[in-house]
C-alpha cells in the first residue's frame, strides 16, 4: 500500500489562543491582588462602632425598710451637688423635676440621666421635714447597649430607716 498524503487543508485545527502582552497579564494579577487585600482589610479591621444613641436614662431603685410609715417623699442627690431631686411639690404648680419618680409600697424608683457613686438619699415627711439622710454606694449594672457605646443601667440599693 502506498502512503497517502493527507491534505493539510482538511485537517482539524485548534482554536487560536489569545496572546496577551506581558504587561496586561501582570496588570490583571496586581489588580486582583489589590481587590483581595482590600476585602480582607475591610472585613478584619475593627473600625469604629456606630453607636445608636448618645443619652440614656438609668433606673435607681431604693428599697426602704424599718419604720417607713412617716415617709411621704424620697429625694436623691447625685454626685457632690447640692440639688435634691425631685423637688417638693409646693403650691398649685409644682416645679418640673429632672428626675422622674414612682413608688410601689416601700420601693421608690428614680429615672436618672447621670449615674454617680455614691448617691445621697433623703427621706421626708408630709410637711417636707427631713426624717433621715444617708449616702449609699451604688453598683450600676448595664441592662442594654455595650461597653463601647454605653447604654441604660440599673441599680438597687436598700436603706433601713
Amino acid at each position: 500500500m502506498e502512503e497517502q498524503d493527507v491534505d493539510r487543508a482538511h485537517r482539524p485545527t485548534r482554536p487560536r489562543r489569545v496572546r496577551l502582552p506581558v504587561w496586561a497579564g501582570t496588570s490583571l494579577v496586581v489588580v486582583g491582588a489589590l481587590v483581595v487585600v482590600a476585602l480582607l482589610v475591610s472585613r478584619l479591621s475593627g473600625g469604629a462602632e456606630a453607636c445608636p444613641a448618645i443619652g440614656y436614662a438609668d433606673l435607681l431603685e431604693v428599697v426602704l425598710t424599718g419604720d417607713t410609715e412617716e415617709v411621704h417623699h424620697l429625694q436623691v442627690r447625685d454626685g457632690g451637688g447640692d440639688v435634691w431631686q425631685p423637688p417638693l411639690p409646693t403650691g398649685p404648680d409644682p416645679p418640673e423635676s429632672a428626675v422622674a419618680t414612682s413608688r410601689d409600697g416601700d420601693t421608690w424608683s428614680f429615672t436618672l440621666f447621670s449615674r454617680t457613686d455614691p448617691v445621697g438619699l433623703r427621706a421626708l415627711d408630709e410637711t417636707g421635714a427631713v426624717l433621715a439622710e444617708t449616702e449609699k454606694s451604688v453598683n450600676w449594672v448595664r441592662v442594654r447597649g455595650s461597653e463601647a457605646c454605653g447604654g441604660p443601667m440599673e441599680a438597687r440599693v436598700g436603706w433601713t430607716l
